[in-house]
């Protein structure tokens, strides 16, 4: 459960259904990590002070498109970005709850580092980026 109440600078977005979930794999032709789908279910997306936008379902397909993930990421997904050129990636497995950072420049994980062991963690802590 993801606790957004302390988090300033938040907006989010209403909570996604199952069956929007599935529709987003869909056009993703992948299976989304389980943290990501139970972060959707509460917020679909969110942004936190202009520096960190999570991206909804409705944003995935286009998302991963235009940061040609299958190409430079094969294996991942972009679940946000910084909005400062970084992009927030997730291993595609369903047990996976580590989130990546990479500069879109490179878009390669070996380049990129560890933002945090946890997706809910780092989202109900405020989505900080040291």
């Amino acid at each position: 459960m993801v606790d957004v109440s302390q988090i300033p600078g938040l907006i989010i977005n209403k909570p996604e259904t199952d069956i929007n979930i599935k529709e987003a794999e869909s056009q993703l032709n992948m299976v989304l990590p389980d943290a990501y789908k139970n972060f959707v279910k509460q917020t679909n997306g969110c942004s936190v002070g202009g520096d960190v936008l999570l991206y909804g379902t409705e944003d995935m397909a286009e998302r991963n498109a235009t940061w040609e993930i299958h190409q430079y990421a094969s294996g991942y997904v972009a679940i946000g970005d910084d909005g400062g050129g970084r992009v927030f990636l997730m291993r595609q497995a369903e047990e996976e709850k580590k989130v990546w950072i990479v500069d879109a420049g490179v878009m390669d994980p070996q380049h990129a580092e560890l933002m945090t062991e946890n997706l809910l963690e780092w989202v109900s802590g405020g989505c900080i980026i040291e």
